[in-house]
Formats: structure tokens, C-alpha cells, sequence
């Protein structure tokens, strides 16, 4: 017996349809070729170079050297972010009593050289936007 979906109407084969058509746009617009250089870091442990990994595939990023890579990869960029605290006592007559502040920040700090898209920029924005 073969498995599948049933159609019942003319509304859901457009609604698939339309579903297939925005994930066909959607991987073109992840696949478009963008500008990125990954800033230097004063951190001498710091490696020279960034390593992202899209679906088992690495793209190598050289640090302070603009690169054309595909946008899924500076997705991947824009989401490695970290977060480091700092110990501090708010009262002095309350040595026991410390907060921790954390500080939000991107693990590899970017800029967007170039991107053709009209929409590329406020994508970016709006992924940079993400809690980390």
C-alpha cells in the first residue's frame, strides 16, 4: 500500500505549491555569493583562520582578508556568539554578595564587505539581532 498525502482541493495543492516555491526562493537566497572579512584578533591563541561548517562542508576564512563566500556560511558566522561574565559586588559592606554581569559578543567579529541582495543587509541584521 503506498503512503502519501491526500489531496482534497484545488486550495491545498496551491498551498503546497506556494510552500515549495518559497523553499526553492529561500535556498537560492541562502546560496547567493557575499563579501565578508573576519577582523584580526590582538589574541595571539587565537588562530589565524575561522573554520565554518555548512552540512558537513568547511569553508576556511581567513582572518582580516575579504572573502566571497555563500550566505549560508555567514549565517553560520553570525550565530557564533559567546557570553563571559564579570564578578561584581555591589556593596562593599557585603563582600558575599556578587552579581554577575554578562557581556554578549560574537566569537568571530565580521563585516559585510559586499552583498548584491537588496534584502542581504537587513537579513544580516535581523540574524545579528538573535539573542545569543
Amino acid at each position: 500500500m503506498a503512503k502519501g498525502i491526500q489531496i482534497v482541493d484545488d486550495a491545498q495543492i496551491e498551498t503546497i505549491t506556494k510552500d515549495i516555491k518559497q523553499l526553492v526562493l529561500d535556498e537560492a537566497f541562502m546560496n547567493e555569493m557575499v563579501t565578508v572579512m573576519v577582523h584580526s584578533s590582538t589574541d595571539e591563541n587565537q588562530s589565524p583562520h575561522v573554520i565554518l561548517n555548512c552540512n558537513g562542508t568547511n569553508q576556511p576564512l581567513m582572518r582580516g582578508v575579504p572573502s566571497t563566500i555563500r550566505r549560508k556560511y555567514v549565517e553560520i558566522l553570525a550565530h557564533m556568539k559567546e557570553t563571559k561574565y564579570s564578578q561584581v559586588t555591589r556593596n562593599p559592606a557585603a563582600p558575599d554578595q556578587i552579581d554577575m554581569v554578562a557581556r554578549h559578543g560574537l566569537a568571530y567579529p565580521f563585516e559585510l564587505m559586499e552583498d548584491a541582495n537588496p534584502r542581504g543587509r537587513a537579513w544580516l541584521n535581523s540574524v545579528l539581532a538573535e539573542p545569543a
